[in-house]
Formats: structure tokens, C-alpha cells, sequence
């Protein structure tokens, strides 16, 4: 009975002692919606200073089939133009995508296939795993994760980290260095994990895109910042006898299944 009750009480000092409280949360002190604002209008200045992007962006990531890898090739030009390239082997090009106001074309040159639709956030899922239109991967590219008329609505700060709210759903987080850090919305979140600006760089260096079922890292390389494009950047031409594709026919080219693929040669 004595060596029960020694059993007992020694199990329960061991389960008392690592039950440590948790850290009570930081306070929520109510921030003023002008000073929210008047930071996301200097972020958004930082962001359209942005007007060119060309260079590579490497993506590796985790969907419902396994893991992916692949390298892209990103051209924008603001506001409108945006093209993005797949790259496969020894540099050879499996899709290249090109948006602007009037939609999106994209076009596979090794089977003379192409798409052409107005959303250009649809086909984009299908092709990188999460809808973004043109205007979103410029605002996640260039550090804000979000467009520029996008309102907030409430915001407060909890500890160094300043939270807005936002009309359409979702939040908005920045650092006390005043860089934005994640944003959440209704179709992704994004998450900053460098300190890009306190390095004085014009762009983050990596990114973390994510739904419910993907997480996306995409890591910018030989970016250049706001040089002069080719005049036909923009320009895709539909080679004679492609044939067009419905939305639904692209599956197999997307990204997230070039893991896939090259396993099962």
C-alpha cells in the first residue's frame, strides 16, 4: 500500500512538473485605422516603384500527390502584363504563360496545344496550384502579399506585431520594422520569413504560399529590378494547327506534378 502511494506521488510531481503554464498572449491594445493605413500606403508606394520584374523564381512545395519542384521564369510589367514560363530540362520551356487585361493564353510547345480564357486566376490554379491573377503575383512578388485596394477595416497591435483586419476576409500582419509578414485571405495566405528590408533588399528573397492543400516556397534569383524588356515580352504567338484546350485539359502540365513525371520515366 506505502509503495502505491510512492508510485502515485512521484507520477504526479513528474506530471505537474512538465505541465508548465503557457506564456500569457500579449494585449491587445486597439491601433487607430489611419496609422494602419498611412503604413500600407507606404508599403503600396515601395510596391508600384516596382514597375519591371524579370528573373527566376525556384518553387518547391507539398500538395495532396507528394512534393514538387520546378524553376519559373516571371516578366511583369505594371499594371497589367505578366508572363510566366515553366522551365524542363537543360532549360527547355514545358508552358509559357501570358496575362493582361483581356485574359490569359498560354501555350505548350512540345504538343502545339495552347489555352485562352478571360480568368486568369483559374488557370493559374491549374497551372501553379493556387488562383492568383495578374495583379496578386505582382502584390506577393514585390513584399505586400496583397492589391493595393484591398481595405482593412479594424486593426490592432499585439506586442511588436501590428494585425489589420480586412474587409474582405482575412488579415494583415507587420513587423515593428513595418514589413509586412503575413497576410491571409480567402483564397491563400502568404507568409515573409526573411528579413528582406532591414537588408536593404528592393524585393523579398523567399516567400511561403500556402491553401488548405499546398505549401508553395518560392525563392526569387537573378532578379533585376525596373530594367528596360524585350518589346515581345508580352507577345505569345498561337503557332498554325495548335490545337486550343479547355481549362480542364491542363492538369498534366502543371507544376506541382513535374515530381511525377520525371519519376515515372
Amino acid at each position: 500500500m506505502i509503495a502505491r502511494r510512492l508510485v502515485f506521488l512521484v507520477a504526479s510531481l513528474f506530471f505537474l512538473g512538465g505541465c508548465k503554464p503557457r506564456a500569457p498572449e500579449a494585449p491587445r491594445i486597439p491601433v487607430d485605422l489611419s496609422e494602419i493605413e498611412s503604413s500600407l500606403r507606404q508599403r503600396d508606394r515601395e510596391s508600384q516603384a516596382i514597375r519591371r520584374y524579370q528573373g527566376f523564381v525556384r518553387i518547391r512545395g507539398k500538395g495532396p500527390d507528394g512534393s514538387f519542384h520546378g524553376r519559373l521564369v516571371v516578366i511583369f510589367e505594371r499594371p497589367n502584363d505578366l508572363r510566366i514560363e515553366l522551365l524542363g530540362p537543360f532549360g527547355s520551356t514545358r508552358w509559357s504563360a501570358v496575362a493582361s487585361e483581356n485574359g490569359i493564353r498560354v501555350l505548350f510547345p512540345g504538343s502545339k496545344e495552347y489555352v485562352e480564357e478571360l480568368d486568369t486566376a483559374d488557370i493559374v490554379g491549374r497551372l501553379l496550384g493556387i488562383p492568383l491573377n495578374a495583379e496578386e503575383v505582382m502584390a506577393l512578388l514585390s513584399g505586400v502579399g496583397i492589391p493595393p485596394d484591398v481595405e482593412v477595416i479594424s486593426a490592432y497591435r499585439q506586442g511588436p506585431v501590428t494585425i489589420g483586419m480586412l474587409a474582405e476576409g482575412g488579415r494583415l500582419e507587420l513587423a515593428e520594422d513595418g514589413q509586412v509578414s503575413n497576410v491571409q485571405t480567402r483564397t491563400y495566405r502568404v507568409s515573409y520569413s526573411t528579413s528582406w528590408k532591414k537588408r536593404r533588399r528592393q524585393i523579398p528573397d523567399r516567400l511561403l504560399l500556402s491553401t488548405e492543400s499546398m505549401r508553395i516556397t518560392l525563392s526569387a534569383e537573378d532578379v533585376d529590378i525596373n530594367v528596360p524588356l524585350d518589346p515581345k515580352a508580352f507577345e505569345l504567338e498561337v503557332p498554325d494547327g495548335a490545337v486550343r484546350l479547355k481549362p480542364a485539359d491542363v492538369a498534366g502540365e502543371a507544376v506541382f506534378v513535374v515530381t511525377k513525371i520525371s519519376k515515372s520515366k
